[in-house]
């Protein structure tokens, strides 16, 4: 088609580079009915379970990889039992700073109790962004781990009686086996 000459309607665009060479154009998406098609070899594949539906005011994204994974083994913490971030970085093969930052964008709390994740200091820390007990989200932190039976003392800390709650990276690493 010349330059300058009316493009039918509907019809695909010629698209340049940078360097005036004409580009092919881009494929329209597939319709509704080829996108829903699956092929044979997985008509009897079992559908991946549905991901929760994100909090309110939480980004509504997929999470990364390395976020599913984090977010799997977070579900595999008891109620009543906590972990260090230290320690999940350790089962994931991760950072405890990359582990805080992503449990940080938990957009599927409470199905993903980013709340039983406390610093190795064995204080509350860091939940929703939050740091000290000057932090709205640290007490909420608080309360829902005291509602499981998990308690500190009047600096946020574990209380050296409830010490046999921190989850060790064994037992963490043993509990998530079916999902690492």
């Amino acid at each position: 088609m010349a330059k300058g000459a009316a493009q039918p309607k509907g019809g695909p665009k010629p698209r340049r580079s940078s360097g005036g060479v004409a580009k092919p154009p881009r494929r329209p998406a597939k319709p509704a009915a080829a996108a829903a098609a699956k092929p044979a070899a997985t008509a009897g594949a079992e559908a991946p379970a549905a991901a929760p539906a994100p909090a309110a005011g939480k980004p509504n994204r997929p999470p990364t990889a390395f976020e599913s994974r984090l977010y799997a083994v977070c579900k595999c913490i008891p109620a009543g039992r906590v972990a260090t971030y230290g320690v999940m970085a350790e089962v994931l093969g991760s950072a405890p700073r990359a582990c805080g930052q992503a449990l940080r964008r938990n957009p599927y709390a409470p199905v993903v109790p980013c709340h039983r994740v406390i610093a190795a200091s064995l204080e509350l820390g860091g939940f929703s962004g939050g740091w000290g007990l000057g932090c709205d989200t640290v007490h909420k932190k608080r309360r829902l781990l005291e509602e499981e039976g998990v308690r500190f003392d009047d600096h946020g800390r574990l209380l050296a009686s409830d010490k046999s709650a921190v989850m060790t990276a064994a037992e963490l690493r043993a509990a998530a086996s079916g999902v690492l």
